[in-house]
């Protein structure tokens, strides 16, 4: 129980190297996103892998393309939010080229950061 007790921040100063110390509550949405990140890029994953035996060529599938077919009006709304407010430079080679990375990969990066600050569950 000592232990515990002193690995946690003794004031709000301290917060700034161990902020999900401070927030355990936010160290479990963390990791519940993360998960649910992993589960989706490893599915999408799958996806390609199933394609490439099917083809026999390994495509994969780009994540502007699959959030397209998820829902288009977000897509676009995102797309003309940021031109707007932000700068249209932001969008076309920015977020564009971002967007041409499969789905796997831009979905498991952030998969492997939240699953990381998780806690560790028994401690």
């Amino acid at each position: 129980m000592l232990a515990k007790e002193a690995r946690k921040p003794t004031n709000l100063a301290d917060c700034h190297v161990t902020a999900f110390q401070c927030h355990p509550f936010l160290q479990r949405i963390a990791g519940l996103a993360g998960w649910v990140l992993a589960a989706t890029a490893l599915a999408a994953f799958a996806n390609d892998l199933i394609s490439f035996e099917q083809t026999g060529t390994y495509r994969a599938i780009p994540a502007g393309q699959v959030w397209f077919e998820i829902h288009a009006a977000s897509l676009n709304l995102i797309q003309a939010m940021v031109q707007r407010f932000f700068h249209p430079l932001l969008w076309d080679p920015v977020i564009a080229t971002v967007l041409q990375w499969p789905a796997w990969s831009l979905l498991g990066g952030p998969a492997a950061v939240l699953i990381a600050i998780a806690p560790v569950r028994g401690t």
